[in-house]
This record gives C-alpha cells, structure tokens and sequence, in this order.
C-alpha cells in the first residue's frame, strides 16, 4: 500500500470513529449529522453515506465524491448534505474536515436568537464567530450556497432550526470546534437562569490571542 493510500485509510478509519463518537455524547441522532474529510489539497472527499445508522457505520459504506457531487467509490449515496461540504471546500482551501451536527443546546439557543459569546479561554481563541445562517431547507443546493456564503472566515456556522456546521484543517480540529461550541452553549444556558453570562472582554481576547499566538 503505497502512502498516499495508507493515509486515505486512516482518513476513513477517522470518519468512522467521529461518527461513532459524537453520537455518543449525544450530539447527534443515529440517522442525522454528517462529516467527511480529504486529504490535504485533493477535489475529492470521502463522505458519510445518507440514510444509514452513523453507530453502525463501516469504513465501506463511506461514499467518496469529487465537487461537484460525482460519486468516484462506493455503492451508497453520499449524504444529502454533500451540496454544503463541497461549497465549503471550494470556498476554503485551508478545510480539510466538515461535520454537521445536531447540537441540542447550541441549536436550542439559535432557535431563540441567542448568539453563542466568549465566555471561556478556549471559546475567545475558537469560536470568534458563529453566525446563525437563516433557514433554507435541508439537502438543498440553495442550503449549500448559503454556507458557502456565510463560511469564509468562520470555523463554526449555527443552522437556523437545524444544526450545527464545523470547518477544520482536519477532523480533530473541527470536532473541537463542535465540542467547545456545545460546553459553551451549556454554560450559557445555566447561567441566563441566574443573570446575564459574562463574557472576556475584547482587549482581553486580543491579549489572549497574542500570548497564543493565533
């Protein structure tokens, strides 16, 4: 097996476990959400397929496109959200890594208005901006446009009465993103019970990003 396939095997093998793992924790149902992945620099991306129980996914169901949608391998359809990655990765040279997912309590907080705010050090270096794209109907090119609109210079996108978009140089980093989203969304739930969350200030932010380097 030569390098550039062993890689690609992992990749799968990654996607698989992502699945596995944000179903989990509860961030998605067994039959919603979605990832796929490339490796670095490629026009074609291995996808979840549609329709089946993410739980139980093998590394064979996964369906590989090229951008415009095109099925290269497999014997699945790619997920019916396959119109959004593809935008993302034309838009964004630097994402490698898309996964949707049903966040219960960042989509919960979307569905009032509520944006998610820097309330914690890792929210104020990852999560600068989470836009709440409006709805457009799931599995739609008009939903891919919108996303494509909406994600340059955002790691993260809330979807309008329907989930949550992350963007990464690989999955590791776009699971972050989706996981610190969640843990934020969560605190800010508890704490507008009590008052109105306080948030790092930007000079603060700003002071944080330069002792990180980001």
């Amino acid at each position: 097996m030569n390098e550039e396939k062993q890689i690609e095997e992992e990749l799968k093998d990654d996607l698989i476990k992502c699945m596995i793992s944000l179903h989990q924790r509860g961030l998605m149902t067994g039959i919603g959400g979605n990832a796929s992945a490339r490796i670095p620099g490629a026009n074609e991306i291995w996808i979840t397929p549609s329709g089946l129980y993410k739980p139980r996914l093998r590394v064979d169901d996964l369906v590989k496109i090229d951008l415009e949608g095109n099925i290269v391998e497999g014997v699945f359809k790619p997920s019916m959200e396959w119109y959004f990655h593809v935008a993302v990765y034309k838009k964004r040279s630097d994402a490698n890594a898309v996964v949707h997912t049903h966040s219960p309590i960042a989509t919960g907080l979307a569905l009032a208005g509520v944006t998610i705010k820097p309330i914690t050090l890792e929210a104020a270096l990852m999560l600068a901006r989470v836009p709440i794209v409006p709805f457009v109907y799931p599995g739609t090119k008009e939903l891919g446009e919108a996303v494509g609109e909406h994600v340059l210079g955002n790691r993260l996108l809330l979807l309008q009465n329907h989930g949550v978009i992350a963007v990464g140089y690989d999955l590791i980093e776009a699971i972050s993103a989706i996981e610190i989203l969640e843990e934020c969304a969560t605190m800010m739930l508890v704490a507008s019970h009590f008052r109105e969350p306080a948030v790092i200030p930007p000079h603060d932010i700003e002071l944080i990003r330069k002792l990180y380097k980001i």
